[in-house]
C-alpha cells in the first residue's frame, strides 16, 4: 500500500513537473519534437521543415521591432499551431510598420503547413495553452507581455 502510495506521489509530481516551463521561448520545446525527422519520405520531412522555418523567420522579419507611437497601433498575432490546438506563440506588431494584409497571408500559410505536418506525421504536443498576453508599448515598441496568473 505505502508502495502505491509513493508510485502516484511520483508520478502526479512528474506529470505536474513535465507541463511547466518557459511560455515566452523563440521556439518552443513542443515546436522543435514535432520538427524531428520522422521516418516517412526524410526528403519531404527536411523540405516541409525547412518551408514551415523560412515562413517563421518571414513572419518574424517582417514584423521587425514593432516600432509605434501609441499602443493603439499595435496588435497581437497568433501564429503557428500546436498539436492540440492554439497558436504556437504570439508576436505582437505594429500596424504603422507592417502590411497587415501580408502578414496574415505569411501566418495563415505557417499555421495550414504546419496543421498539414502534424496530421501527416501524427505530432503528439504537451498540450499546454498558452494564455493570450496582453499588448503594451514599451520604449517605442509593441510588446506582448504575459499577464500573471492566479495560480
Amino acid at each position: 500500500m505505502k508502495t502505491t502510495y509513493l508510485s502516484l506521489t511520483a508520478l502526479a509530481i512528474l506529470s505536474l513537473t513535465a507541463c511547466s516551463g518557459p511560455a515566452n521561448e523563440d521556439v518552443s520545446a513542443e515546436t522543435k519534437a514535432e520538427l524531428e525527422p520522422v521516418a516517412q519520405a526524410p526528403g519531404k520531412v527536411t523540405d516541409t521543415r525547412a518551408k514551415i522555418a523560412e515562413l517563421d523567420q518571414q513572419i518574424r522579419s517582417l514584423v521587425g521591432m514593432a516600432y509605434a507611437d501609441t499602443v493603439k497601433q499595435c496588435r497581437l498575432a497568433e501564429v503557428g499551431h500546436r498539436p492540440c490546438g492554439g497558436p504556437e506563440y504570439y508576436l505582437a506588431y505594429s500596424i504603422t510598420t507592417v502590411d497587415e494584409n501580408v502578414l496574415q497571408e505569411l501566418i495563415r500559410e505557417h499555421r495550414d503547413l504546419q496543421m498539414t505536418y502534424q496530421r501527416e506525421h501524427d505530432v503528439m504536443g504537451t498540450c499546454e495553452v498558452l494564455p493570450r498576453p496582453q499588448l503594451s508599448l514599451y520604449e517605442g515598441r509593441c510588446v506582448a507581455q504575459q499577464i500573471a496568473s492566479d495560480r
